[in-house]
């Protein structure tokens, strides 16, 4: 079976923030960025895109290490610059502004560039020329950006932002003896430590890795006993994927700072991004063993374990961690997985409660609790806890989740009106809300309901192929196989390993037709994949007992009833047995399952079909009508 304002100012006298805060708008982008995947507190990466929006798309973004290893300042706060005073302004330069400004609409980044430098050099204004290095950046044009930010530079030589934006152009253009000397003047008589990590956030937000990596290998090898530098140089290294630099330089700050758990956690980050899970866990184990204090390998070391499936000992890890760091957040969410795990819903939901009182903010353990009373079947719980999620990444997932729960407890009617209330703000919540109102439809054997529903999405999103999957379960309910088989075809197509979409093409087929051979065809194609697979041998067993093929058929069947008890497969494999003539063994089945699912109209309607009744000794037999026939 299936799975299922314009003004209009005067010519000399404008006012330049007007025309670069409309460019601004299109080129806040900036440079590319490299985020590699690193452990929980060591890298985060955040960006918040607008879409759709008449004044061009914002990318704010800001790599936020942690502050011990980089920083790195966002473009917006490169970009503003209060109260700028009006500017006049010569017939030529304006021309090359208006050029910059419409050619930033169109994202026609290198025009925008050229004109902004020439309005620089002609206006002789800093504000123009700190346009043209953020409009280069934002198309990784390094060369210009270079030459835009040395005319900053030159124009507002205090500038922070203009030293660092000419660093970072410089080493994305391959300038890096420039860039070196740029370095050494901007270090001055800075904090070295502080200085490194700024420098690291800047080089990670270029794509020249080569010439990134020179760069900070030249400072491990200038400050070659500053841990701070090493840890820097190794952030930068891996970003880049210098595993063995990275190593290098890591295992020199680990000499140099024995027990310093960020330089650790790096370690466990760049061990994982090369899959080397032993060492990595070997390395875990020895530095707990050897600094056996420290909350945030200790946390790690827990984590090895449970992905071993050692979860006792885990927990236990745990709970003497959250001795010496009652408050930490990461340590009572991993406890309360463990406990979970462990079969431990309350002492979980006791760490989850903890950790909202640390953080009360924090919707993602406010997830988790609202998820646990749910299991418990704690509803009013648990839909308190979703409505009192704001955050947007999780905010429609909650109201689902409100939606399904009302649909168990008051029917499916209010669930599809929470349903309907929810206007999602992305394409992805869209249709996570679509394929769940169309299953519970389903569920509610609502099918000329659920059919309409699919076919008004697909009309926002005709290719999407959980839809068009979605789309065939429903219409092969309803009896409306050319649906269903053209879009199980498009399907298949399109991904000729979908195995959901093999077997239901199967299925449906051996459930509808006669072209049974077909049938059996895809439905091997779809075991080959997923062999295991309850839904999938239950097909088989379907088209086998359609081909006649009765020994075979019960043993698929069985296989598929003792994976996934569930009422259709104790269906299939009833009538299968009844034909066969193992009537006791059908009853058996018939008799187990509907103790289970009384109320499930395929097994109720194989057993009205044969007539059955299960007596109260739990035995089976004919009713006196179906026996005289």
């Amino acid at each position: 079976m299936p799975e299922i304002v314009n003004k209009k100012p005067s010519i000399n006298k404008i006012s330049i923030t007007i025309l670069l805060g409309l460019c601004l708008a299109s080129c806040a982008n900036g440079p590319a960025k490299h985020t590699p995947s690193l452990s929980p507190g060591v890298l985060k990466a955040q960006a918040q895109q607008t879409q759709g929006d008449d004044r061009g798309a914002s990318d704010d973004v800001v790599v936020e290490a942690n502050p011990d290893q980089i920083s790195i300042a966002s473009n917006s706060e490169i970009a503003n610059d209060p109260d700028l005073p009006l500017q006049d302004l010569d017939v030529e330069t304006l021309e090359q502004l208006l050029v910059m400004n419409f050619a930033s609409f169109q994202q026609d980044w290198g025009v925008a560039t050229d004109s902004g430098i020439l309005a620089a050099k002609q206006s002789k204004d800093f504000r123009v020329a700190r346009t043209s290095t953020l409009l280069a950046l934002r198309s990784d044009n390094y060369y210009d950006a270079a030459i835009a930010s040395q005319l900053w530079l030159e124009l507002k030589p205090q500038s922070v932002n203009a030293q660092n934006l000419n660093i970072l152009s410089l080493v994305g253009s391959q300038q890096v003896d420039a860039a070196k000397n740029a370095i050494e003047k901007q270090i001055g008589e800075q904090d070295i430590d502080a200085y490194i990590k700024q420098l690291a956030g800047l080089l990670v937000r270029q794509k020249n890795a080569e010439a990134g990596f020179d760069v900070v290998d030249y400072m491990t090898q200038k400050y070659p006993q500053s841990p701070q530098v090493l840890i820097s140089a190794a952030f930068v290294a891996q970003t880049f994927e210098k595993y063995e630099a990275a190593e290098l330089w890591l295992d020199r700050v680990l000499s140099l700072k024995p027990g310093w758990d960020l330089a650790a956690q790096l370690n466990v980050s760049l061990l994982s991004q090369q899959n080397k899970l032993d060492e990595r866990a070997a390395f875990v184990d020895q530095f707990v063993t050897d600094f056996p204090h420290s909350v945030a390998m200790r946390l790690n070391h827990a984590t090895e374990l449970g992905r071993a499936q050692n979860y006792q000992d885990s927990y236990s890890l745990m709970l003497e961690v959250l001795k010496d760091a009652p408050k930490h957040v990461k340590a009572l969410e991993y406890a309360a997985a463990l406990a979970e795990q462990l079969e431990n819903n309350k002492k979980s939901a006791e760490f989850l409660k903890r950790a909202l009182k640390v953080e009360p903010d924090n919707d993602e353990v406010r997830w988790s609790l609202a998820r646990l009373a749910v299991i418990d079947k704690k509803y009013v719980t648990a839909e308190r806890l979703f409505d009192d999620i704001k955050d947007e990444s999780l905010y429609v997932r909650a109201q689902i989740q409100v939606a399904t729960m009302r649909n168990e407890t008051q029917g499916v009617r209010l669930a599809v009106n929470t349903l309907r209330a929810l206007q999602p703000r992305t394409e992805a919540g869209y249709l996570e809300v679509a394929i769940t109102r169309h299953y519970l439809l389903m569920d509610a054997h609502e099918y000329d309901e659920a059919f309409g529903y699919v076919n008004e999405t697909l009309v926002y999103l005709p290719d999407n192929l959980e839809l068009l999957y979605a789309r065939a379960l429903v219409a092969a309910e309803l009896g409306k196989l050319e649906v269903a088989e053209a879009d199980l075809t498009k399907i298949i197509a399109r991904k000729p390993t979908d195995a959901n979409a093999l077997n239901a093409l199967g299925y449906t087929l051996a459930d509808q037709t006669e072209r049974y051979e077909e049938a059996k065809a895809l439905i091997v194609k779809a075991l080959a994949l997923r062999p295991n697979d309850a839904h999938i041998l239950d097909s088989m067993g379907w088209v086998l007992y359609r081909l006649k093929d009765y020994e075979a058929s019960i043993e698929f069947l069985q296989k598929a009833y003792d994976a996934s008890p569930q009422a259709e497969v104790a269906a299939h494999l009833g009538e299968v047995l009844w034909e066969s003539g193992d009537h006791e063994k059908a009853g058996a089945v018939f008799r187990e399952s509907f103790a289970e699912e009384s109320d499930n109209p395929i097994l109720n309607k194989v057993i009205e079909r044969y007539g059955i009744q299960l007596n109260g000794k739990g035995g089976v037999s004919k009713s006196s009508e179906s026996a005289s026939d």
